[in-house]
């Protein structure tokens, strides 16, 4: 089924799975095993193929390819988004040093291609294209169901016991009195 690069495949799944516990909730307790388990994903992903198929070779050095252009881009992502005014006071230092990390990934990417080709981009602004039709056709999905479903009726309240009984488990849960 996975060929002789199961390495790959395992990797990523461990990653997968870390990124599945990382998302759970507080209520789970499970998301302090998240990040460890995506770098133990990462981690294989990056040491451990050996003896790989031609194909698979060709897609651990892709892969490998890719952090230098996502690892800069990922983290001057998160600096521009932290110091932004958005969120919080604007930081230039963070704002600079998060652009040119960004600026640092494009150089990266353009780098590893020689040519330019017209046909290449042609294809990726078809690419985009889709990709917006497919937008579009979400949020307009979206707004029709919405539309359509218009109000319903609001639920009863909660009886005396069903109060008691959620207030009761919200101190028990919150520690409150």
């Amino acid at each position: 089924m996975f060929g002789g690069d199961w390495e790959i495949w395992i990797s990523f799944v461990i990653m997968s799975m870390g990124n599945s516990f990382h998302r759970m909730g507080p209520s789970f307790d499970r998301s302090r095993f998240g990040f460890p388990l995506i770098l133990l994903g990462l981690t294989c992903l990056i040491l451990l193929p050996d003896e790989l198929t031609e194909g698979g070779a060709e897609l651990h050095e892709s892969i490998l390819k890719s952090f230098f252009i996502a690892l800069p881009l990922s983290i001057g992502a998160m600096l521009i988004l932290h110091n932004s005014p958005t969120y919080r006071e604007r930081r230039i230092p963070g704002l600079v040093s998060g652009w040119i990390l960004v600026t640092a990934s494009w150089v990266a990417l353009f780098s590893e291609r020689n040519t330019f080709s017209v046909l290449g981009a042609a294809r990726g602004a078809l690419v985009i294209l889709g990709i917006l039709a497919g937008l579009i056709a979400v949020i307009v999905g979206s707004y029709m169901a919405e539309r359509s479903s218009g109000l319903r009726n609001e639920s009863e309240p909660l009886s005396n016991e069903e109060g008691m009984l959620v207030r009761a488990i919200l101190e028990r849960r919150l520690g409150g009195d």
